[in-house]
């Protein structure tokens, strides 16, 4: 008996040590570390922050200077066929946005409004042949067929990229239904109103009025280059630090896009007493950003609620099996039951002792 003593001390020691080695394993969540947790890939650095504000000035340096929108005016104006000393790629495009003598502008020699009045000079495209929209006659593909025919169609696409490097810009399309009539019973435009009222306002006269109107309601070269500046410098940024994450791209060029757009604004302002630039083509960029932002955001949370949902139901599965497994052990109600139920134990282990022994002999 005294073997089976020990075989039977031994497999309660293993017992013991296996449940020990169990209880090891055990994850104690007090000593998780919770910052880790905080932390995801979608998670800006002081790196992320810092490019895409340096980006942002970067673009706004480039959308306010003088000296580069003094370049694009050039190659305007090579493009419109005016003489003048134009280096190599100013020439080039020159060439290829070439549009003089096009019914656009001039109509025998002189600029109209839409109900072919004399227009205000200043304010010629938005007035006529440049809204892409327009229902009129004076919609820039219905005069260009009528003057060139089907190559027309082309020309309208290089004119308006042309007008686009000008001082002023190219009206943004849906001006004309901005048109009314004024006090003289000519065709004028609210927009040039609202820039006249911002001007007199400013200045307490009504000359800053072209200045205003270009810098708020016009698509400009200078503008859309500083926004593909900005989307170039942040996604060769994303290649060398190998940021894969769409959310965390996504923020850091809503952060450069948005850095532009007010520092534009704020620069404006101080120039023109008050009055912001607004970089129109940048203000869509940073709706569709931050749109594009809502949807992936949105995606992920649907992905982990979908996670968290299966968690729970594995949670369930194993309360339940927990439940069933307690509800199948059998009630004790009294003392003379568990005593009962002990003796039988020890007698169990007594038999099958005793017939181990009697195998082994």
């Amino acid at each position: 008996m005294d073997s089976f003593d020990v075989m039977y001390e031994d497999a309660l020691l293993q017992v013991e040590i296996a449940i020990t080695n169990e209880l090891n394993k055990t994850v104690i969540l007090e000593s998780l570390d919770v910052t880790n947790a905080l932390k995801t890939e979608s998670s800006l650095d002081a790196w992320d922050y810092c490019y895409a504000i340096a980006c942002g000035l970067a673009g706004v340096f480039i959308s306010t200077s003088e000296d580069f929108g003094k370049y694009l005016e050039e190659i305007h104006q090579a493009a419109s066929g005016n003489s003048g000393e134009y280096d190599k790629f100013q020439s080039f495009l020159g060439r290829v946005f070439h549009h003089e003598g096009d019914h656009i502008d001039l109509i025998d020699g002189t600029f109209k409004n839409r109900n072919g009045e004399n227009a205000y000079g200043l304010f010629h495209r938005l007035l006529w042949g440049h809204d892409i929209f327009s229902l009129k006659s004076d919609n820039p593909f219905r005069i260009m067929y009528e003057q060139k025919g089907i190559s027309g169609v082309l020309q309208v696409v290089r004119h308006l990229l042309a007008d686009t490097t000008s001082k002023q810009g190219l009206p943004l399309p849906g001006s004309s239904f901005f048109d009314y009539k004024n006090e003289k019973n000519n065709t004028s435009n609210y927009l040039i109103k609202i820039a006249q009222n911002l001007s007199n306002e400013s200045t307490g006269l009504k000359n800053n009025a072209q200045e205003i109107y270009s810098h708020m309601m016009t698509i400009r070269a200078q503008d859309v280059t500083a926004g593909v500046v900005v989307k170039g410098a942040t996604d060769i940024y994303f290649k060398i630090r190998g940021v894969n994450d769409k959310i965390r791209c996504l923020e850091i060029q809503l952060i450069a896009y948005s850095v532009n757009f007010l520092g534009e604004a704020v620069f404006g302002a101080c120039k023109q007493n008050g009055i912001p630039y607004i970089n129109v083509p940048l203000a869509g960029m940073i709706a569709t950003t931050f749109a594009k932002f809502c949807y992936q955001e949105n995606k992920e949370i649907k992905n982990l609620n979908n996670h968290t949902q299966l968690l729970h139901n594995a949670v369930d599965r194993l309360e339940d099996d927990k439940t069933a497994r307690f509800i199948s052990l059998p009630v004790i109600e009294d003392a003379d039951k568990f005593l009962e139920l002990n003796d039988n134990a020890d007698k169990n282990i007594v038999e099958l002792l005793e017939f181990l022994g009697d195998e082994k002999i």
